[in-house]
């Protein structure tokens, strides 16, 4: 083979894994498609075209107007909840793009990311997620026996769910037995002892089953144009979303046959009136999510510190203006605070963004919906329907967050901070998207742009590609065609 085609299809084939690895775990498509135009561009390709989907990734090249063009198409697998695959996708990434990978090491160490072992085994991650249920219950107001049901329920939903899973059963259903499976801890606790409120339990489970679904990428997506993307992973976020549905549905069939009484009482809102106590819940829970969501440790701290803030901060602005607008600034600190310690720890943001606004899920207007819906379907409707504004709310303000903070962290990084762009369309929009390559040199102050062996045409890179690259240069200026000008 050809030294030209084999350099093409190596990078391809780099490109194409990082693409999949970022889009299975949860990566906008602008995320995606721009760090898949950095590893092409940093290989000296243009005239690359790139289109993500809901489930896959396709990458195209032409070299000349005379060639034919050199196009490789991926699916992307069932997705997945880790972030340290996630991490090592970006690191891999961070690492050729500035010169200290090469080519071949960047493919070998993308190849194995996912045959590496999870950082925590299947024990630690129930115990997380059943601390992250314990949590919740904390911050609903429970007193500890609740509080150890609501843990053990958790755990013992995320165990039946990874069983399920593994045996390729459709989560849809591993949900819907998730939520049965909740509200039968609720009912064997209220019949332990009816004095306790067991419908903590079941709010507690809700807030883990809903943890982690794909909304904050599916909003972003959406807001920035990428419409086939946002619909399937909207679609996706219903179908779960229902499942949950009916699955706490059958519970209460079964709890109002045994005569338990699940009702949510009117203390169950987040309605504490010491805000430490809410804080450390918050804190609890972002941390019981981390471990449960496979971020690595050194992240973890700050996951929780996240996670901490926000809890708190809406739990005050609750009291001044409407729980929808509370958790919309939350989520927006917590947008600003994701991008600024992704840039500063060279991780992820998602994984702050995520752990971020675990406390903000509205579980107790999701059950109290469930429960209206048997005795008067408006009120349960619109129960539901304030459940879904709190949920946009605390996607749209995490994604503004993000947004805004990345314009400026963004000037001066090239990998770590989140790309959030609409759809490029014309050559100048995407050279503004992907970034100025000028402005990103590595620590000898070389050009992060590796020379290509491609044709001769890219046998290197010529100062009036930079120049073309530099979106503020006249050079580029006068290469662009008077209908991109205007």
């Amino acid at each position: 083979m050809p030294t030209d085609s084999a350099r093409l299809h190596a990078v391809f084939d780099l490109a194409m894994r990082v693409g999949e690895g970022l889009l299975t775990n949860g990566a906008a498509a602008s995320e995606v498609t721009a760090t898949v135009l950095r590893i092409t561009s940093s290989s000296g390709l243009r005239n690359v075209a790139v289109q993500v989907t809901f489930d896959e990734v396709t990458i195209s090249y032409l070299p000349d107007e005379l060639s034919a063009p050199f196009t490789r198409v991926r699916a992307a697998s069932e997705r997945v909840q880790d972030f340290a695959r996630l991490a090592a996708y970006e690191d891999v990434t961070f690492g050729y793009i500035s010169g200290d990978l090469s080519l071949e090491e960047a493919r070998h160490q993308a190849a194995a990311i996912p045959q590496e072992k999870p950082p925590y085994r299947l024990s630690l991650v129930c115990a997380g997620f059943g601390l992250l249920g314990g949590g919740a219950a904390l911050s609903l107001g429970a007193n500890w026996l609740v509080v150890i049901a609501a843990t053990l329920a958790a755990a013992l939903m995320i165990l039946v769910d990874t069983v399920l899973t593994r045996r390729r059963i459709p989560r849809f259903y591993s949900q819907a037995l998730g939520g049965f499976l909740a509200v039968g801890v609720a009912v064997l606790l209220g019949a332990l002892d009816p004095s306790l409120n067991p419908s903590i339990v079941v709010v507690a489970c809700i807030i883990v089953l809903l943890a982690g679904l794909t909304s904050i990428g599916a909003m972003q997506d959406a807001v920035t144009g990428w419409y086939v993307t946002a619909a399937g992973r909207i679609l996706e976020t219903l179908m779960l979303t229902v499942g949950i549905v009916a699955g706490v549905r059958g519970g209460l069939l079964v709890a109002d046959l045994v005569g338990v009484d699940v009702s949510i009482s009117s203390a169950t809102p987040v309605s504490l009136a010491s805000v430490l106590v809410l804080v450390v819940a918050g804190a609890v829970m972002g941390l019981g999510f981390g471990v449960g969501a496979q971020v690595p440790m050194r992240m973890l701290a700050a996951v929780a510190l996240v996670a901490a803030g926000s809890a708190g901060l809406s739990h005050l602005l609750s009291d001044v203006v409407d729980r929808v607008y509370a958790v919309g600034v939350a989520s927006f600190l917590v947008g600003v605070a994701a991008v600024v310690l992704g840039d500063r720890m060279r991780a992820p943001t998602l994984v702050f963004v995520m752990g971020g606004v675990v406390p903000l899920v509205p579980g107790s207007r999701i059950y109290r919906g469930l429960l209206a819906l048997g005795d008067a379907v408006p009120d349960g409707a619109l129960e539901l329907f304030s459940a879904g504004e709190i949920a946009i709310g605390i996607a749209a303000g995490a994604v503004l967050g993000q947004l805004l903070a990345s314009r400026v962290v963004g000037a001066r990084q090239i990998a770590y901070t989140p790309m959030i762009s609409v759809p490029f369309t014309t050559m100048r929009r995407r050279r503004l998207s992907v970034g100025t390559r000028r402005r990103a040199r590595g620590r000898d102050g070389v050009a992060l742009v590796e020379p290509s062996t491609m044709t001769g045409e890219m046998t290197a890179l010529s100062p009036s590609m930079l120049e073309e690259l530099d979106p503020t240069s006249a050079a580029g200026d006068r290469r662009t065609d008077p209908e991109e000008r205007a």
